[in-house]
């Protein structure tokens, strides 16, 4: 009698052990349901074409269709380069593009007579030279440089960057979100005299350039092969608009000008405001589609550089990854790639 009991009471402690587990299982399925839910509702959609403060929360912005955090730029220290990048408390961003204490005397912005700049240049050279790969670069083993090797060095090098930046005479052409449409004409009548106009006050830094870089931006609003693609459309519409400014009425007639240079940087990377107004805006007026929005955006970047606050500050810093960067180089170094 006392074996049944014992067998009668192990069965209903296996029984009630079997119905807690149950319990318990149950109730974290309940709980964890929601906990899902509530982590893939925290993925908010958005619409690159409205402004990011009106539907992403803050510190949060529009990357290819989703609210994503913005993330703050690294801070460089002595000696690093800050061409992307703020430098840390006590230093500045030298002419050079790398972080010095501040008052530290420094070396003034390069130009073509400086044996600095000409150091640089031949040491591209030579760097680009090393990416000729075609069997006909190296039979004849030529000094020129291809524009497919100096893209290369775009996309790769820290210092091309520096030196690119470097050079005064570079302007800033900025676009409207989505502009140009693929096989749709842009700009219209106004907008393009208004544009050939701007750019034939620089007719000529870019004519007597030796070589001259066009970089293509876009904001990170589709996916990064659509970005990629509006970058290269807005390289191309530069270039024509140039061809204008400069009394060309066709591409074919360019051979007696500077190399072209295109190249479309990765939307997955967008410029930074303070990092763009510093390294890449430049001395010369912002040129938009209007008077308007070059006005606006030359006051945005006076506000910037003199630490004030930036109405609209995220829709600024999608203006300066819609942009062109135009860079006539008009020196070289000891070989001439441009030519």
């Amino acid at each position: 009698m006392a074996m049944t009991l014992d067998r009668l009471t192990v069965t209903l402690i296996a029984l009630t052990t079997g119905v807690w587990a149950m319990v318990v299982f149950v109730a974290w399925a309940v709980v964890s349901i929601p906990s899902t839910a509530v982590e893939g509702a925290s993925e908010q959609r958005c619409d690159p074409r409205r402004p990011d403060e009106e539907q992403c929360p803050d510190g949060h912005w529009c990357v290819h269709g989703e609210c994503t955090p913005h993330e703050e730029p690294p801070v460089a220290q002595r000696g690093e380069q800050c061409r992307d990048c703020p430098c840390d408390v006590g230093l500045q961003c030298g002419a050079d593009l790398r972080c010095r204490p501040r008052g530290e005397p420094e070396a003034p912005a390069p130009t073509c007579g400086s044996p600095a700049v000409e150091a640089a240049v031949s040491r591209l050279t030579q760097a680009c030279l090393q990416r000729r790969t075609s069997v006909q670069d190296q039979v004849e083993g030529g000094g020129g440089c291809s524009a497919d090797e100096w893209r290369a060095l775009l996309a790769d090098d820290e210092e091309m960057n520096a030196l690119l930046a470097a050079f005064p005479d570079r302007l800033t052409v900025y676009f409207p979100s989505g502009e140009p449409r693929a096989r749709q004409p842009w700009p219209d009548p106004a907008a393009r005299a208004h544009l050939v106009g701007e750019l034939a006050r620089h007719a000529k830094a870019l004519r007597d350039a030796k070589m001259l870089f066009v970089i293509g931006r876009s904001s990170p609003d589709g996916n990064p092969t659509d970005d990629h693609a509006l970058a290269l459309r807005r390289i191309n519409a530069v270039e024509r608009l140039i061809d204008q400014a400069l009394g060309r009425d066709k591409p074919s007639e360019r051979g007696q000008g500077p190399m072209l240079i295109g190249w479309g940087a990765p939307s997955e990377r967008p410029v930074a405001l303070e990092a763009f107004v510093r390294n890449y805006a430049g001395a010369q007026p912002p040129i938009a589609a209007t008077r308007a929005d070059s006005e606006r955006l030359a006051a945005a970047f006076a506000a910037v550089r003199a630490g004030e606050p930036v109405p609209a500050r995220r829709t600024l810093e999608r203006d300066v990854n819609r942009v062109v960067l135009v860079i006539p180089v008009p020196c070289t170094g000891a070989k001439d790639p441009g030519r």
